[in-house]
């Protein structure tokens, strides 16, 4: 594999670096034969690269028209989508509003039940209590007259 730009211009920055120092300076010796030969390189293999990309450039546009159209059709699956997933929350909406008012309706019924159930279990402890108070009226009537019939007030 030909070597690319990148790797000749990092050539010619290693070519650079490994130059010896000129004294009392910010110079230093390079072999001229090498750079310019590494210029020349690079240069070429510049040239190279940038026919390679015209003719791609060149020879891009039905790959772009292609890369448009399927970006198009992305971006309308998306926005299908995205009308989906709102009447689906639409839909969620409605169903959590049913479902509010079902549990309300529900809540209202259980608590007329409970109020009816609260009158009648009333009404059979007031018939109880009515029939007790009755027995007992009658069992201190009879306890009177026995005590009356017999003085057993007056032994105690």
């Amino acid at each position: 594999m030909p070597e690319s730009s990148a790797d000749r211009l990092n050539a010619l920055q290693q070519l650079i670096e490994q130059g010896k120092a000129v004294p009392m300076s910010a110079s230093c010796m390079i072999n001229r034969a090498d750079a310019l030969a590494l210029v020349a390189a690079v240069r070429s293999a510049l040239t190279d690269e940038l026919d390679a990309a015209r003719l791609a450039a060149e020879a891009s546009p039905p790959v772009l028209e292609r890369a448009k159209a399927e970006a198009e059709e992305v971006v309308r699956a998306a926005q299908q989508e995205a009308e989906r997933l709102v009447e689906a929350s639409e839909v969620l909406q409605a169903a959590q509003q049913r479902a509010d008012a079902l549990r309300a309706e529900t809540d209202a019924e259980a608590e007329a039940l409970r109020k009816e159930a609260d009158v009648y279990v009333d009404g059979r402890i007031a018939a109880m209590e009515a029939g007790l108070q009755k027995t007992l009226s009658q069992i201190q009537t009879m306890r009177a007259r026995l005590a009356s019939r017999s003085g057993l007030d007056a032994d105690a």
